[in-house]
């Protein structure tokens, strides 16, 4: 249970991401030759912050214990809201372990990534000399990002050093999305306004979007609009024309950014910032010749491997929710979940649950033992303990207990056999948390965008069978309250008819013998009008108890009226009944004693012992006992008259 190996958290989002997989790539390669294990904890979030699915994704974050960790390094650029940008950037203060922010600081602390400001410098001045715009507009991505910051600036100092006015009009601010970048364009051409000769956009994804309109609109491109962007994506690589771009070496950010927590924890003081070059590629959007890259055959071989994936990967995934979703019980949940998690082709993994979530989804059938479901849920942070319905680890599903949410994983203990690296998943319907995933060693998982729904598939499923269980509970608890008497927790009259009719029909059909007493509590009236009703309750309330306590988990109990009650037993014979009668009078007379009343409870009862005959009710039976409880209360009265 050990704590040697040194361990990297790594705080992003939507890893699957062309930007945040490269320099992710770069990350587990460095930590593999330093010997880190790597802790991703990952949210698939798009840019409204106060989205509800958005808020559910975010919390993941809260599970990272930092105190575990030897560093952290931190996606700055890619935690879309400014609200968790900053609680994010409060909470990593005054940490001891170092910090590294991807492409802007993460507070004070260290930060690595690519210069953004000259390249696109670089982009805007190639359209002003090269090409002699003059009238050029800007897509800019949030206000807060320091890259956008940084990239927005070098495109108002180029206008400015080359004597064209920056008009505000001109720059259009918003997020680094496809979606920005497509409402910019139909914002541009629907304006009635004579057309820029030039966009630049802050990234690939804008420009995309942005030329994709034009595309559907018949505006060519550069001849009516020159486009560039930022980031040469592969989709930027290969779209037609070819994009103009920045080309960035993202996997060597991730490898210096290991290097410096390595060097900060090895006592070499590395240098607070790390900004490596990044080259503009000039290409036909804006107008210009660009070399191919002869990937023709590697183009075709992603488009078939892109389909395939798509294909499989769509229709199981379609077949996921609806096989969940008809999921009876939570074993029979977990049993269909076995079969996608191993299609996840992933070395281990682990679904991890609120374990009070767990204990609500576990409701037993018996209408008895129905409780109340909660109807608190959780939204901000994870349960102090874990439940670990499903577990697996290299092609075998294994069990493990429930566990302390601040070890993060199932165990506390270091995994031994080489370097690991770990990926963290939010479980969580809207914004109510309900647990999280843990894999390992998976490339659909890594980098393919459909796990996102396959995690919407698994917190659905969750769900909906969290409202059915909801639900029949509170039908179950609802018929309880047709079928059991609110004072006594016993089955009323209705109750025991339900109950006693499938073994009643059974003792007739094989001729078994059976039991039927009746009791009547003594003196009720009296007590009532002496000492109170209440006081009266109580002495019908402890007669049940008493019978409750009697039984050995085989009869049915009910009472059925004010002072009645009849209790039913399956193969009983004399010797049964009287060592029924025995723990009943026992029970009673200890009640007598403990409860300290001014008034003793006292019962007569009788019982009937028959085979039941074809074509006759257990209401006979129950007249029978009566009436031998009738002569029995009787002989007591009569006795009590003698002396």
């Amino acid at each position: 249970m050990g704590y040697n190996k040194r361990k990297i958290a790594v705080i992003t989002t939507n890893m699957d991401v062309e930007y945040a997989a490269e320099i992710q790539r770069g990350i587990i390669s460095e930590a593999k030759r330093n010997q880190f294990d790597v802790y991703i904890f990952n949210a698939y979030v798009s840019m409204d912050e106060t989205l509800k699915h958005n808020i559910g994704e975010y919390n993941i974050f809260t599970l990272a214990n930092l105190d575990r960790f030897d560093g952290v390094i931190v996606f700055s650029n890619l935690i879309q809201g400014r609200e968790i940008y900053h609680t994010m950037e409060k909470r990593l203060e005054n940490v001891e372990i170092p910090v590294v922010g991807i492409d802007a600081p993460m507070g004070k602390h260290y930060c690595v990534g690519v210069e953004n400001y000259q390249s696109m410098k670089d982009i805007v001045e190639h359209f002003i000399e090269y090409h002699k715009f003059t009238k050029i507009d800007y897509i800019s991505g949030q206000s807060y990002n320091t890259d956008s910051q940084m990239r927005l600036r070098a495109y108002c100092d180029a206008l400015r050093e080359h004597g064209i006015p920056v008009e505000e009009k001109r720059i259009f601010p918003g997020t680094f999305t496809s979606q920005h970048g497509r409402e910019v364009a139909k914002e541009l051409l629907s304006s009635g306004e004579e057309l820029p000769q030039a966009v630049v956009c802050g990234n690939d994804g804008i420009a995309l979007g942005f030329c994709s309109v034009l595309r559907e609109q018949g505006i060519s491109m550069p001849e009516q609009i020159a486009v560039s962007g930022f980031d040469n994506m592969f989709e930027a690589r290969h779209s037609v024309p070819r994009l103009t771009t920045v080309d960035r070496d993202l996997k060597n950010v991730g490898r210096e950014a290991v290097r410096k927590i390595k060097g900060h924890l090895d006592g070499e003081h590395p240098s607070e910032s790390e900004v490596f070059p990044a080259v503009p590629v000039f290409a036909g959007s804006c107008g210009c010749e660009c070399k191919e890259d002869n990937e023709l055959d590697s183009i075709r071989q992603r488009y078939v491997s892109m389909v395939n994936h798509y294909e499989k990967h769509l229709l199981e995934s379609n077949i996921m929710i609806e096989d969940l979703n008809d999921s009876k019980t939570f074993d029979d949940f977990i049993s269909r979940l076995k079969y996608y998690v191993a299609a996840l082709q992933c070395d281990r993994f682990y679904f991890c649950l609120d374990k009070e979530l767990a204990e609500d989804l576990k409701q037993p059938d018996e209408i008895y033992h129905c409780r109340k479901i909660r109807d608190e849920r959780r939204y901000n942070g994870y349960a102090s303990v874990m439940a670990v319905p499903l577990a697996y680890e290299f092609g075998a599903f294994v069990e493990y207990e429930d566990f302390s949410s601040g070890w993060m994983l199932p165990w506390q203990r270091d995994v031994p056999d080489g370097n690991h690296t770990y990926i963290f998943a939010p479980v969580h319907f809207r914004d109510v948390c309900q647990g999280y995933v843990v894999i390992e060693n998976s490339e659909y998982v890594m980098t393919s965008p459909l796990f996102r729904t396959w995690l919407i598939n698994l917190s659905n499923g969750l769900e909906n069978l969290h409202k059915q269980v909801k639900l029949k509970c509170m039908l179950d608890r609802l018929d309880r309250l047709y079928v059991v008497d609110f004072l006594t927790d016993l089955y009323n009259r209705l109750g025991f008819a339900r109950y006693t009719k499938e073994s009643f029909v059974r003792c007739v059909e094989e001729k078994r013998r059976m039991m039927v007493l009746f009791a009547d509590l003594d003196g009720l009236k009296r007590i009532n009008d002496k000492f109170g009703h209440d006081s009266g309750d109580i002495a019908i309330k402890t007669v049940a108890d008493a019978l409750k306590e009697a039984c050995t988990g085989e009869e049915i109990c009910a009472r059925f009226g004010g002072d009645e009650y009849v209790v039913y037993g399956a193969d009983y014979d004399e010797e049964k009944a009287e060592a029924f009668c025995e723990r009943f009078v026992r029970a009673l007379a200890n009640y007598n004693s403990s409860l300290g009343q001014p008034f003793l409870i006292c019962v007569s009862f009788g019982y009937e012992i028959v085979v039941p005959l074809p074509g006759e009710t257990i209401d006979k039976y129950i007249d029978k006992a009566d009436k031998q409880m009738y002569k029995k209360k009787n002989a007591k009265k009569n006795a009590d008259r003698l002396h």
